[in-house]
Order: C-alpha cells, then sequence, then structure tokens
C-alpha cells in the first residue's frame, strides 16, 4: 500500500508594537498589510489637497492631526500594494462644539474609478472613528473626502490604520441583564487576538488587560473595556478603538453557605502537600495571578474542610496541551480520616492560550455528611502541568448536560442542570448571544452547542461545548464503524468495550502457540538437524535445495511478518467533514490524545481507552501487540512498523532506509529516487550511517528495505519528458546520449529529433519514437537501477555488515512485466540478500516467482505485503472479491502463505496489517484515503477469530509445511 529584505522602521501606536518591513506574497496572491498613518508627516499619504495642514495638540495618543482650509471637495489619498480590506479612520470634532460635517470614503481598484463606501461610526467623547471593512481582493486606493467647507465645522484627522483589527461587538447591549448573563466579545475577523478589561484601564496598553478566551459573567455591576489586535503576514499589528460595555445584573450572589478560594494564597485550605502558589504569565490563564503548581512531578494534595456539609464543588484548573493531560482525583471524607474517592465530571472551557487549556472538574450531591475535600494533582510529564487555578464549594451551579435522541428528522436535544431553579442559556454554532432554554429543541445538521447553567445566588457553571450531529445520513458513528454496516459484534456502548476486558483475557490467555521455537521464532533444534551455522545474525541459508532463513542462533526460520504494528493507519481527518460522523469528541477534551494533530482523530484509540480506561501510546500498542502476535503464529514486524520498539519486545522486526523523507532525490510525477542527484552518495552516507550503524549488532533485527513501491513501470514515459533543470537524472540522461552518439546530428538520427544541441535536449520533452531510442532507454535503466542498488547496498554495508539487504519492494506492476521484472532481478541479485516483493495476488503466479529467483542468480524472495479483506462491516474490502466472510480471509491466507513457503526459495511473507484502516479513510491522503478491512482486529480491537483461526491454523504448522512433513494446504474457492 503506497504510504506513500527590506529594511524595518518601528514607531508605537495605541501602546502597541508596529512594524513596517516587507510585503508578504503567497503564489500570485499578496496577503493584506497593515499600514497606519498617525500624521507625523506627509510621507504615507499618496495624496492631498494643499489646503490641508498638520497641527499640534496636547494628546498623548493623536497629537498630531490634520486640519481643514475649509475648501470644498478636501481630500486624503492612500495607495498601498496590498489588497484594502479594512480601514479604520480616527477623527475628533472641535472641543465645546459637537457639531460637525462628517467625512465622505471611496476606495478604487485603479485609482480613476472610485465607488462610495459607507463604513460603521462610533462616537466616544470628542473622538468619531469610521470603519469600512470587507472590500474586493483588487482594492488598493482609499480616499477621503471633506464633505463641507466650513473650517469651523470640520473634523480633525488624528490617525488612518489599514488593514487593521476593527472593533470588538458584546454579543449583550449595556444595560440592565439577567443575574449570571454570560457576555461574548466578538471579533471582527478570525485571526484578531481580543483583549479587554474590568478595571476601567485601556486595554490598549493595561498591565491588567486580559487575554479574552471565554465568556464574561456578569455576577455585579460589570464595566468592559476591550479593544481587538491583528498581525500582518510580515509581523505588523494593528490595534482597533476601544469598545466600552456597561451591565447591572438583576440580581447578587449570596456567598452563605460556601466560599471560592481564588488560590492566591493557602489561608482557606485545611492543609496542603507538594503544592506552591505561581503567578507568572496571568495572561496564560484567563488574568489568573495564583495557581496552585506541585513542587515535582509526584502528586500534590489539597484540603479542604468545612463546619457545614459539602453539596458541590468546582475546580478549575489548566493543562499544557503539549504533555498527556492526566485529570487530578477528588476524594470526599466526613471525619478527615477515611477518604472515598469520587468521580468528578471534567470538561475545557473557553479556548487554549498559549497551549494552556482550562478546564473544568465538578460534583454535584456529594455524600450526605462531607465535610473534608481532597484534590490530588496529578501529571508525570512535568511539575508545572497542570495548576489549579480556583475552588468552589457549595457556590457553583451545575453545568448543563444534554441529552440527545436521533429520530427521522435529525436529533431532538434536551438540556438539563442539577440545580434545581437554574435558568439554562444555550447559542448553536455562530449565534452571537445565548438564548434562554424553554425547551428542547431539534437539530438537523452538524452544530457547536455552547451551554450554561445559572441559578440566582450562585455561582454561574462555566460554558460547556458540545457537538451534535443532526444530520440523519452520518457515515460512521460514534465508534467508528460504518453506520450502515450490520454485524455480529458490532459495538452499540461503552459499557460492550468495557466488557472486552474480561473476554480478551480468556481469549489470548486460551492460545497455545507451538513449544518448538527458539527466542527468534525459528524452529528449535534445526541447526543441529540440518547442520546449519548460527552465524549471531539473520541470514540466508541452504538445506538440501531449498533456501532458508536462519535465525541468530542458525535455525530455520520463516518470517511470518505483519506490517504497519501501529494505530497510525487508524487516524482519519475529521475537521471539515464533522457531518460525516455520528460525533468526534472535541480536540480540546480529554480525548485530545486520540488525535494525532488536530482535525485527525482516531476512533480505535478512543475505544482502547473506553476499554482500559487509559490511554493507549503507540508504545503500549506495540508492546500488546507484539504478545498477540506471538500467540497467534506470527513471529516478526515488517515494514511500517514502529523500528525501536521491537528489541525490548523479542520480536524480530525490519528497518527502512528513510529515502521517503529525502525530498531533494524526489521527482514530480514518478516515484523513484534520484540518485544522481547533486552530492546524492555524500547525503546518502551520512543518513544511512545514522540509520544503520546504531543497530548494526542487534540480533533482533533481520535486515534493511532500501525503499517502498517504486514505480519503476514509468520510467520510460516519465523520465525521458523531465527537465534537467529540476531531476537530476533527465541531466545524466542526456550525459549518456552525447557520451554515446558523440554529436547532436548523430543522436537526431537516431532518435528522430531535430535539437540543435544537447543542452536544449536536457529541457526538452523527449518521446521513444525509434526502436534504438527505446534500446537507449533500456540501457538507461539498467544503469539507473544497477547505481541505485549498489550504492545503497554498498553503503549499508560499510555501516552494518551483519544484517541482510532485504530489497526494496516491488509493486506488483513492474513484477508482472517482463522487461522491468527481468533487468530489477538480474540488477538485484548482484546486490540483495533477499528480493522483496509487495505481492498483492488471488492465485500465486509462480512461474513468475520463479522467474525472479532464477534471473537474480538464485536470491531467495521474501512477500513483503500481502492481504486479504472482506466488506462485511463496511470498509472496502482489500483485494476485491476475494472473501466474502472471515472464514474466507482466513483460507486465503492458508493457501497463500502454505503456497510460497512451499515453493523452495521464498523466506517469509508480511501480511497487512495489525489493525483496519480508518472508516473515513487514512488522515494524509484527506478526502480519498485508503479505508480496507485489512486489519487483524477492528476499530474496537476486536480480534477477526474466525480469520485469525485459519492463520493460526498455518502459521503453527509453518514448518511441517516447509519440510515436507504434512502436505500445503489448499481451499479450492471455485467449488464452493
Amino acid at each position: 500500500m503506497r504510504r506513500g529584505g527590506a529594511r524595518l522602521s518601528i514607531i508605537l501606536v495605541f501602546g502597541m508594537l508596529f512594524i513596517f518591513g516587507p510585503t508578504q506574497t503567497f503564489g500570485s496572491i499578496t496577503s493584506p498589510e497593515i499600514e497606519v498613518d498617525d500624521f507625523t508627516d506627509w510621507s504615507r499619504v499618496f495624496t492631498h489637497s494643499n489646503s490641508l495642514s498638520l497641527a499640534t495638540v496636547e494628546d498623548d495618543v493623536d497629537p498630531t492631526r490634520v486640519r481643514s482650509g475649509g475648501m470644498p471637495g478636501e481630500s486624503i489619498v492612500y495607495r498601498i500594494d496590498t489588497p484594502l480590506r479594512t480601514f479604520s479612520v480616527y477623527a475628533y470634532y472641535r472641543e465645546g462644539d459637537d457639531s460637525y460635517d462628517s467625512l465622505n470614503f471611496y476606495v478604487s481598484s485603479d485609482g480613476e474609478n472610485y465607488v462610495k463606501a459607507t463604513p460603521s461610526v462610533y462616537r466616544d467623547g470628542d473622538q468619531i472613528t469610521y470603519e469600512g471593512r470587507d472590500f474586493r481582493w483588487t482594492t488598493r486606493y482609499l480616499k477621503i473626502e471633506y464633505a463641507g467647507s466650513d473650517a469651523d465645522r470640520a473634523l480633525s484627522l488624528g490617525k488612518v490604520v489599514l488593514n487593521g483589527a476593527l472593533s470588538v461587538a458584546a454579543s449583550l447591549s449595556s444595560g440592565d441583564v439577567p443575574y449570571g448573563s454570560m457576555v461574548r466579545l466578538i471579533r471582527a475577523h478570525e485571526g484578531d487576538t481580543v483583549y479587554y478589561t474590568l478595571d476601567g484601564s485601556d486595554p490598549r496598553f493595561s498591565v491588567t488587560r486580559k487575554h479574552y478566551s471565554s465568556p464574561i459573567e456578569v455576577l455585579e455591576e460589570t464595566a468592559i473595556k476591550t479593544t481587538a489586535v491583528n498581525h500582518s503576514a510580515s509581523g505588523r499589528s494593528a490595534a482597533s478603538r476601544v469598545s466600552a460595555y456597561h451591565y447591572v445584573p438583576n440580581g447578587a450572589l449570596d456567598p452563605g453557605g460556601g466560599f471560592e478560594d481564588p488560590l492566591d494564597t493557602f489561608d482557606l485550605t485545611a492543609s496542603r502537600a507538594s503544592v506552591y502558589v505561581l503567578g507568572d504569565n496571568p495572561s496564560y490563564y484567563g488574568g489568573d495571578t495564583g495557581r496552585a503548581v506541585r513542587t515535582s512531578t509526584n502528586p500534590g494534595y489539597l484540603i479542604y474542610k468545612t463546619d457545614y456539609d459539602m453539596s458541590s464543588f468546582l475546580v478549575r484548573g489548566y493543562h499544557f496541551t503539549g504533555y498527556p493531560i492526566e485529570e487530578p482525583k477528588f476524594f470526599v471524607s466526613q471525619d478527615g480520616q477515611t477518604y472515598e474517592e469520587i468521580a468528578a465530571e471534567s470538561y475545557t472551557v473557553g479556548k487554549a492560550v498559549s497551549n494552556w487549556q482550562q478546564y473544568a472538574y465538578e460534583m454535584d450531591m456529594l455524600p450526605a455528611g462531607t465535610k473534608y475535600l481532597r484534590i490530588q494533582v496529578n501529571g508525570s510529564s512535568k511539575a508545572w502541568t497542570p495548576q489549579i487555578s480556583s475552588v468552589q464549594i457549595n457556590l457553583n451551579t451545575a453545568s448543563p448536560t444534554i441529552n440527545t435522541t436521533r429520530n427521522d428528522y435529525g436529533v431532538k436535544v434536551e438540556l438539563s442542570s442539577l440545580s434545581e431553579g437554574a435558568n439554562i442559556y444555550y447559542r448553536l454554532n455562530e449565534d452571537a448571544a445565548f438564548k434562554t432554554y424553554v425547551e428542547p429543541f431539534q437539530l438537523t445538521s452538524y452544530t457547536e452547542l455552547e451551554t450554561y447553567a445559572v441559578k440566582n445566588g450562585k455561582e454561574p457553571s462555566p460554558v460547556r461545548k458540545y457537538a451534535v450531529n443532526g444530520n440523519a445520513d452520518y457515515q460512521i458513528d460514534r465508534f467508528g464503524q460504518m453506520a450502515d454496516a450490520n454485524f455480529s459484534g458490532k459495538v452499540k456502548s461503552v459499557d460492550d468495550l468495557k466488557a472486552d476486558a474480561e473476554r480478551d483475557a480468556e481469549y489470548y490467555g486460551g492460545l497455545n502457540p507451538p513449544a518448538d521455537r527458539d527466542a527468534y521464532g525459528g524452529l528449535a533444534g534445526s541447526r543441529e538437524k540440518y547442520g546449519l551455522e548460527a552465524t549471531g545474525f539473520f541470514d540466508i541459508q541452504q538445506i538440501g535445495d531449498r533456501k532458508v532463513m536462519t535465525t541468530p542462533e542458525g535455525n530455520l526460520y520463516f518470517s511470518l511478518g505483519v506490517n504497519v504494528v501501529t494505530p497510525v493507519e487508524t487516524y482519519t481527518m475529521v475537521k471539515g467533514r464533522e457531518e460525516m460522523f455520528e460525533a468526534v469528541p472535541s480536540y480540546t477534551s480529554v480525548f485530545k490524545q486520540a488525535y494525532i494533530s488536530e482535525g485527525n482523530y482516531s476512533f480505535y484509540m478512543q475505544n482502547k481507552y473506553y476499554k482500559d480506561g487509559v490511554f493507549p501510546t503507540e508504545h503500549s500498542i506495540y508492546q500488546e501487540a507484539a504478545e498477540r502476535l506471538k500467540k497467534w503464529g506470527f513471529n516478526s514486524a515488517g515494514g511500517y512498523s514502529p523500528e525501536r520498539y521491537g528489541t525490548e519486545n523479542n520480536l524480530p522486526h525490519t528497518r527502512m532506509i528513510p529515502v521517503d523523507s529525502m525530498d531533494w532525490a524526489k521527482i514530480d510525477g514518478i516515484q523513484i529516487f534520484d540518485i544522481f542527484a547533486p552530492e546524492a552518495e555524500t547525503v546518502l552516507e551520512k543518513a544511512i550511517q545514522g540509520a544503520v550503524e546504531p543497530y548494526k549488532d542487534d540480533p533482533m533485527l533481520i535486515g534493511y528495505f532500501i525503499g517502498n513501491e517504486f514505480e519503476y513501470h514509468k520510467f520510460y514515459s516519465h523520465v525521458p519528458k523531465l527537465k534537467a533543470s529540476k531531476a537530476a537524472i533527465k541531466g545524466r540522461l542526456v550525459e549518456t546520449l552525447q557520451e554515446k552518439y558523440g554529436t547532436i546530428e548523430a543522436f537526431n538520427s537516431s532518435w528522430r529529433t531535430s535539437f540543435t544541441s544537447f543542452d536544449q535536449v536536457k529541457e526538452a520533452e523527449l518521446t521513444l519514437a525509434t526502436s534504438q531510442s527505446w534500446r537507449d532507454m533500456e540501457a538507461f535503466f539498467d544503469y539507473y537501477v544497477d547505481t541505485f542498488y549498489g550504492t545503497m547496498t554498498n553503503l549499508i554495508r560499510k555501516y552494518d555488515p551483519n544484517h541482510l539487504v532485504l530489497g526494496d519492494r516491488w509493486i506488483t506492476t513492474p513484477f508482472h512485466t517482463e522487461k522491468f521484472r527481468t533487468p530489477l532481478a538480474e540488477i538485484a541479485g548482484k546486490y540483495f540478500d533477499v528480493i522483496s516483493i509487495n505481492y498483492y495476488s488471488y492465485k500465486l503466479e509462480t512461474d513468475l516467482l520463479r522467474d525472479v529467483y532464477e534471473k537474480s542468480g538464485g536470491k531467495p524472495l521474501l512477500m513483503s505485503e500481502f492481504g486479504y479483506g472482506t466488506s462485511e462491516q463496511g470498509l472496502k474490502a482489500l483485494l476485491p472479491n476475494s472473501a466474502t466472510n472471515q472464514f474466507e480471509r482466513g483460507m486465503r491466507y492458508r493457501n497463500y502463505v502454505e503456497g510460497v513457503a512451499s515453493l523452495g526459495y521464498v523466506v517469509g511473507a508480511h501480511l497487512f496489517n495489525y489493525v483496519d484502516q480508518a472508516g473515513g479513510g487514512r488522515y494524509w491522503q484527506t478526502y480519498w484515503g485508503e479505508r480496507y478491512n485489512s486489519g487483524l482486529v477492528n476499530v474496537a480491537d476486536r480480534p477477526y477469530k474466525e480469520y485469525l483461526e485459519g492463520i493460526m491454523d498455518t502459521n503453527y504448522d509453518i514448518y511441517k509445511v516447509i519440510l515436507g512433513e504434512r502436505p500445503k494446504f489448499y481451499y479450492d474457492f471455485t467449488k464452493q
């Protein structure tokens, strides 16, 4: 399967840094650049009326202003080289006279044809701000025109900002609001950063400003001042005007019978252990200047005691998203001696800031008589994550929970809170304000829902976020299974997965692989019986007329391998395709550990968490798989398995020379390695040394693949058409032709071309129109393959003389084509120890396999990739129509493996793969990813037991088949 400048000047405006640098261009489109004119002089203006003048005033923000001369039609024109998307014009009317003539605004793409723009207008004291937005991408000019001719009524201009941030809106209008209302601050454009203050200071430069990441609760009279800042591609930034909002709630917080600990000190704790107060970088933590942090990676503790019963708590904390999330544990007690662990509900709050994500942990209806709460802070990665921000006891309103019922029209949503009498508010997708929840509602599409609850006198709950797919036509259910597929063993609930633990223990514990195996999976005692040699490494030897692989102990070994022993192919792209899935947990939730990157999710990793209670890692998956594989009779990990875990798990394994990561040797349109790239051998030597030398003494290493599925079959059609300026292989081709023909005339005669020089040939698209041109390309193909195979093999053996060179995993197309198969086999025979073929087939083509063996001079073969699948569980069948059920998959495996094992020159067969590919397609192929039933286990980590029965029947008896102690198995599909 294919895995396949400019000088900078700096000015300070609004307390923000503005850096004027080079324009950023992406292809033919230039990104908008921020320009700020504070009228220090006229240098930033394209043109202006001569009657306009600059005047200095006593003002800290805009000390220089443009004054009107009272002439009709006075104007200022700006021209910028990048798209004009927004403008902000700051103007002032004369002190003591609030009557003025407004300004007119026009935009243009060419400076000749102007269109009137109608900006938003904001009046803040004696300042008038005009904001225009969302102009056509071709707009480059802005004209500001004075409307009147009376200089006394004309506004003075203090600043013009092009492509800067615009005003921040609020979800609620200023005035009286319900107690516990949540105010959302709404930026004008994606990418703007919003800051706010609650103490009346200016958020553009106040030291008390906060980074907005979640709605602001109104529990008392609240004054919000807010601004937005945007950044251009070159690093310039600009702040918007300051917007101000004022709210008066119709109720008040009643702290009776409860309290909140902001953890600025530990005065409210009864005791603590291994924690201290940290107050740095408050902007990362919603402005919080005091958080409880552990002194080491050992658990830390906070204990609270009350004289009254505790009925509920809410703990807020922050996790650094770069490390696995380990949640706190909570214990309650009546007497402070005997504690009982309780399960708090956890969820994320708001958006992460500088990788710090807020989490909330809440519990309502604590056991009667609870007077002690112990919080255990955990985190094995770093002592400074997580950090506990605040603790509320008996003050919190229980957050809303969601109940969904799928029906013929989509999904019915019902919201509820454990806090009796609480009001619930919610908003859907991009709704500006929260609505009051009155009754259940229907959703018919993918919807992001935010909700909170508040009870009079209590603190509002944090805002919780849910994703609900109301689309009735989703394709993949919440466990990653294909929705339309009905099959035995389909997971219906989390409890189904939890129950698997006991069943798995019984199943795997009941497997009994053969006992006559050495430490590597070879046939114990066969070294002495057949006169084989123990070389200390895997080797190729001979038993009679048969080529065999041997273990480091010298015993007969047939490599029964499994490729991709990793969950990497279970990740699928979910971002942008949400309606395809019944439900996908949020990236900011605890299920972040089931994401490989934002937008790419593994239901397999999710299901393992449901099943085992902890998130697996690539390491733990491999460890578990290694034990399972051995029980199923496999004895090796094949290609594209994590290479660093094989030895520690006593599992023989292969390694891949990392040519896929060598972009300097890639060629557009054809997947081959450009061995003629400049300094290729020098660069390769360094890479290969690092890839093989550390492992040269590892007895568990079988050997090295030098690549995978190169497209040799495209060589004649693609290589002649390349340009030498972009692909060194084309330059080398022309060099060989020039060496052969000497003159361009001789070349033209043989190839029926009309070039004037070989330099011209280097950049031309050549076609093979004569028999001689074909012979020349065949000779060059041989030369290319010989150079590639020889260089790679010699470098590997220079730094590791002990292990086998296993070839480059041919794709079946060149294998099936004689003009490629013959030279590949002959040249591979000169260099490789083993020839590997990714050989998917309904029936073994033993004539072609023997042809490779004989033309290589007797080099053994390894079937480095094969497999079969069905469509029973809704996935695509690997090798379509090869099997209708899992039993038939097992029969296909038996026919294939016993068939090749009996040939006398095949030394292994590696199955693709350990776990099924994702139902939505593997993530790196985005919308079109492979999604095959290819695994030994499915997305729920449930083994295909019927399939594995057939596999074990063959694997357990493999050496009997090889040594002729029983006939090979064959299942005749034509008679079924």
